[in-house]
């Protein structure tokens, strides 16, 4: 009887230290200044959905840092300012025609 004791008593520690960490709260990053990675330097993002958009992607978005010399990842996907254009597919689109441009009306006057 006193070794099912134990195993249930050592049993709800384990349980009680493990639900201790999944309730820990994590760090929070985005409340932070945004960092954008470029030419080798970084620089200050702005403010999501104003300045910039993380798009879907594999890669770092942006960075914060915690004493200006590491940079640390904080959001990921690819970096795009505001005056990008997100496709939601991912796939280009075809133009219904071409661009009537100098070039274009020479050509199709032939």
């Amino acid at each position: 009887m006193k070794k099912i004791k134990w195993s249930i008593l050592s049993l709800a520690v384990v349980l009680s230290v493990c639900g201790a960490f999944a309730t820990r709260p994590h760090f929070d990053c985005s409340n932070m200044t945004q960092y954008y990675f470029s030419g080798g330097v970084y620089f200050a993002a702005g403010v999501e959905g104003e300045n910039y958009n993380c798009d879907q992607g594999n890669g770092a978005c942006t960075y914060y840092t915690l004493n200006n010399i590491n940079y640390y990842t904080c959001q990921t996907g690819t970096y795009c300012t505001s005056n990008c254009f997100v496709r939601p597919d991912g796939k280009p689109i075809k133009p219904l025609k071409p661009a009537a441009t100098p070039v274009n009306t020479q050509n199709n006057a032939k």
